[in-house]
């Protein structure tokens, strides 16, 4: 009875440890299915935060740019915004100035000589190539008779324009309100 008491004890331990044995073996499977998902993942992720990190670079960069020509210029940057394409765009402290920006060009206009502003899209061919550049911005025309177009999107043909027609629209509105507080302020 003993005997068969120590092969039934001897048989349930072997039994518990395989099955343990099975658990780490699984677990094991399990590990080996976390790095490889692990790996994968971070694969994928890699150009994505790379994109991300460059995309901040060129954004402060811009930003920087836009404020060392308003500090050069004399320009007080109130409410501005860094576009797409890296140029920036803001309207003045004091609602009397807009400022564009666009790597080493940039145009300083008053306020006070704008008749009206509008949206503008531009197809245009390039060089002797089929190429067409498309142009999304805004038209700002002046009381001397003069236009000056601030370019928000320059693209080839085929090239996807974002929400491009929202911003232009959004700086319309903020370039108009700015007018009306302008000639609020004069009727004073």
């Amino acid at each position: 009875m003993r005997l068969c008491n120590a092969l039934w004890h001897l048989i349930a331990v072997i039994d518990f440890l395989n099955r343990k044995f099975l658990e780490i073996k699984k677990m094991e499977t399990d590990l080996t299915s976390v790095i490889i998902g692990l790996a994968s993942l971070a694969i994928f992720m890699l150009p994505i935060g790379y994109y991300q990190l460059h995309e901040k670079k060129k954004t402060n960069d811009a930003k920087k740019q836009f404020l060392k020509r308003a500090a050069d210029i004399g320009f007080q940057a109130g409410d501005f915004e860094i576009l797409r394409n890296s140029a920036s765009i803001g309207i003045g402290k004091n609602h009397e100035e807009l400022l564009y920006v666009n790597r080493n060009q940039y145009h300083l206009v008053e306020l006070t000589d704008v008749v009206n502003c509008s949206n503008y899209k531009n197809h245009k061919k390039v060089g002797s190539e089929n190429g067409v550049i498309q142009q999304v911005g805004i038209r700002i025309k002046l009381r001397k008779g003069l236009d000056v177009k601030l370019s928000f999107f320059e693209g080839a043909e085929g090239i996807m324009i974002g929400d491009e027609h929202i911003i232009v629209r959004r700086w319309i509105d903020r370039i108009n309100a700015a007018l009306k507080k302008l000639e609020a302020s004069v009727n004073v």
